[in-house]
């Protein structure tokens, strides 16, 4: 088993690549010392052109490529979900998991996407350092924004599995209320002898 591991760089390596979520290791200075496989081809990039650098300029933040200023010291830094959860982390030696939306620059395009974001901290070789994992979950947030609706009467299918009116269930998440009416279209298929 010892010469199958022989080689703990690699082992360790191979581990990070296999997680396809976009894995870095990051400093107290939130600057990026190490990703994997899945973080580099995400990021289109040579890991010597990442490392050492801040995170939101490796992660094409929007802001940190409008500003003047360095990543960590914008008006939107203290808002950043990456920074704040590194520091957290830091700061309590605990996990730290949340969702979070950001823009982020590919080429000329700007994209927004949902991640979940998990800070974790470590001691290696006496150094504090935290690891950073960003997972993709923009279409399964997607997904949750679509409400099941009958195609005949309408009602809709709530998380418990029950069907409720469209007008009950509008009212209990969003607090509109209704008042009824009839269209044109309807009075003219429901009462066709009013003109």
């Amino acid at each position: 088993m010892t010469k199958r591991f022989a080689s703990q760089k690699k082992f360790l390596q191979a581990i990070l690549d296999a997680i396809p979520s976009f894995v870095f290791v990051a400093d107290r200075d939130v600057r990026i010392i190490h990703a994997n496989h899945a973080a580099l081809r995400m990021l289109g990039e040579k890991p010597e052109l990442i490392l050492r650098r801040l995170c939101g300029d490796v992660l094409h933040c929007i802001h940190a490529r409008e500003s003047i200023d360095v990543c960590g010291t914008t008006k939107f830094c203290l808002d950043c979900v990456v920074r704040n959860g590194i520091n957290s982390a830091f700061g309590g030696m605990s996990v730290i998991r949340q969702k979070s939306k950001m823009n982020l620059q590919e080429l000329d395009e700007i994209r927004e996407v949902q991640f979940l974001v998990t800070t974790s901290p470590f001691e290696y070789s006496g150094e504090l350092l935290c690891l950073l994992v960003l997972e993709d979950i923009t279409e399964l947030t997607e997904l949750g924004r679509l409400i099941p609706i009958c195609s005949n009467c309408k009602n809709i299918r709530t998380d418990e599995e029950y069907w409720e009116q469209l007008e009950s269930y509008l009212l209990k998440h969003t607090n509109l209320a209704f008042t009824h009416s009839i269209c044109p279209e309807c009075i003219k298929k429901l009462y066709p002898k009013v003109k």
